[in-house]
């Protein structure tokens, strides 16, 4: 099975050095001043904070120095494996820029499926109340 949308990306040496500074379930903002919640390390043994728009800065593999990948934050929100984010994966902030959602922000703007799922069931049962729901 091919999984799609795990590319991991190419971080520079600075990036690098940052990402190997974070242990498990620490963020980078304890040791230096940072932006917003960038580099975060996952801890796997408790939930993962919310994916955002920037999640390719924001979450560090528990085990691996990289940041996460589009998939592995899509796992994250509750999204099926073989569901396939098109368009270009990573912004580069260009001011010539003509990508409006990249993959990332794609991921980081959905509502995850399975609280959708939740939220549209809660909301059938009200209309239907006395009609046992699937």
């Amino acid at each position: 099975m091919v999984i799609k949308n795990h590319q991991m990306t190419s971080h520079s040496p600075t990036t690098l050095e940052k990402i190997i500074s974070v242990p498990i379930g620490e963020k980078l903002s304890t040791q230096q001043k940072t932006f917003g919640s960038t580099y975060r390390r996952l801890d796997p043994n408790i939930p993962s904070p919310t994916v955002t728009r920037s999640g390719y800065r924001d979450f560090i593999h528990p085990y691996e120095d990289r940041m996460l990948t589009v998939r592995e934050l899509a796992c994250l929100q509750s999204f099926p494996l073989d569901w396939e984010f098109t368009g270009v994966r990573l912004d580069s902030y260009s001011s010539k820029r003509i990508t409006t959602m990249t993959q990332f922000g794609q991921v980081g703007n959905a509502v995850p499926p399975g609280l959708a799922f939740v939220v549209a069931k809660s909301i059938k049962e009200q209309f239907f109340m006395d009609v046992e729901v699937e």
